[in-house]
């Protein structure tokens, strides 16, 4: 069996629009706000360590922003040439982070030519309730094994 296929992140194209239209947006912003922080007559230290702030958030936002019609693609590649299987739960962690609750799922996948593990981070009521030896509906590509829960 193989392990560690890619999860696909399920985004449809609307969505990822809107992501990179705010995205677009806030890019702008940053870009704005950096050049107007440059001339604002701040001592030079707090100029550079601002900008840096600014750096990092610009960084991030162009990160969403190519991120976004990628995932819209896989979830289309997915859509096109996926099949519906039933996966089995084989073991459940919960993590506990003090802000957030999520489970990690290690899931079967059954493919004709033998299947793989795949393991799935989820917080949704779904993945909560579920428990090892449970089923659960995956979505999954044979040739590419790209896969993806289905919630």
């Amino acid at each position: 069996m193989t392990t560690n296929p890619p999860e696909v992140t399920f985004t449809s194209r609307k969505s990822a629009v809107a992501q990179r239209v705010i995205a677009g947006v806030s890019i702008v912003a940053v870009a704005a706000g950096a050049i107007a922080l440059a001339f604002s007559g701040e001592p030079w230290w707090a100029i550079a360590l601002w900008e840096l702030g600014l750096l990092v958030t610009l960084m991030f936002l162009l990160a969403v922003f190519s991120s976004a019609r990628s995932d819209a693609d896989e979830t289309a590649a997915l859509v096109a040439a996926g099949t519906k299987v039933t996966g089995e739960v084989m073991d459940k962690t919960l993590y506990d982070t003090g802000d957030s609750i999520y489970y990690l799922l290690t899931v079967s996948v059954p493919l004709p030519d033998g299947g793989f593990e795949a393991r799935h981070r989820c917080s949704q009521q779904e993945c909560k309730d579920l428990e090892p030896g449970g089923r659960i509906t995956v979505l999954v590509d044979p040739q590419t094994r790209a896969w993806a829960v289905l919630h």
